[in-house]
């Protein structure tokens, strides 16, 4: 074997020498591979430009995110199939004009406790999610694999100014859909963690002694991660404790002159969670990015409506 590859690769590398059939040759082990790299330029470039698309359309949706007041939300209706449509028909759910969808679209999420409830006017949550909706053509949004979840939090500075200084998040709206058992492991609203969240600067309204299993408003609810529990989780890939060791530059060795230039504030994060499908469907390039067809974008904004009142 090791032989007949010498022989062939000197055919390729050497000058001609008119020896019959060896254009054949040439053409029959080079064009296959010039075939591949032509499909697999296509497939990175129609991939690349999608999920440009879709990032760009998460940024926007969190611009609209940080000029609203995420507080004006009433607790609860994240959980209405209602509030998960952009319209305000009391017969439709749906998400573009002229769908004339009668039932609510996506998977039933009776076991997460969401239920049809009453129509209500665009707010905080749906209007940031229907922003993604109206600005992602030519990309369509498909009910059946696709969703967009939205998820605002509050952070305040423990002990600023001095060494010791810590970001804390000290809450996570919608105030019943914030956790996920298994993977996080307190309420966002319980930043002492001693499990009760009615200590002195804990946001007590918020703190919910069971668990949710829902991280974020879900626009959809096809996006679901298994954590052992005794259901899924739906909605935002990041826990609170992922968040919060974002927001602390924890390992990061200019820390503490970081730290001590962050105020309480608050940020909204829109996540995008789009099926995507191959240009060519070729089956050798399942590989990489390639080979997971959801494409996850996401993008965190400021909004100072959720900044919290605390001094810690």
């Amino acid at each position: 074997m090791r032989p007949k590859l010498q022989k062939i690769l000197a055919i390729l590398d050497g000058a001609p020498t008119g020896a019959r059939g060896q254009s054949l040759v040439e053409i029959t082990i080079t064009l296959p591979l010039l075939f591949m790299m032509l499909i697999g330029m296509a497939e990175i470039g129609w991939y690349a430009d999608k999920y440009l698309t879709l990032l760009d359309v998460a940024r926007e949706a969190g611009r609209f995110g940080a000029t609203k007041d995420p507080m004006t939300w009433v607790g609860g209706e994240e959980k209405k199939y209602h509030r998960m449509d952009c319209e305000e028909l009391v017969t439709n759910f749906d998400k573009l004009p002229f769908e004339n969808k009668t039932d609510p679209p996506g998977p039933n999420l009776g076991a997460w406790g969401y239920v049809n409830g009453d129509e209500r006017p665009v707010g905080y949550y749906d209007g940031v999610a229907c922003s993604v909706i109206g600005n992602m053509a030519p990309l369509v949004f498909n009910d059946d694999t696709d969703d967009i979840v939205v998820s605002v939090f509050s952070f305040a500075v423990e002990r600023q100014g001095t060494p010791n200084a810590r970001v804390r998040i000290v809450g996570r709206y919608p105030t019943q859909s914030n956790e996920c058992q298994n993977d996080d492991t307190y309420d966002p609203f319980d930043w002492n963690r001693d499990g009760d969240g009615t200590d002195t600067n804990e946001i007590s309204d918020g703190f919910d002694s069971t668990w949710d299993d829902v991280r974020g408003y879900v626009f959809r609810g096809n996006h679901t991660m298994s954590f052992g529990s005794t259901r899924d989780c739906l909605g935002s890939a990041f826990s609170t404790q992922t968040v919060e060791e974002m927001l602390d530059f924890q390992d990061d060795p200019d820390r503490l002159r970081k730290v001590e230039q962050i105020a309480n504030y608050g940020l909204v994060l829109v996540e995008i969670f789009w099926q995507h499908e191959q240009l060519t469907g070729v089956p050798f390039l399942n590989f990489g990015p390639l080979a997971d067809h959801t494409i996850h974008v996401w993008a965190f904004f400021p909004v100072s409506g959720a900044e919290p009142d605390l001094e810690m």
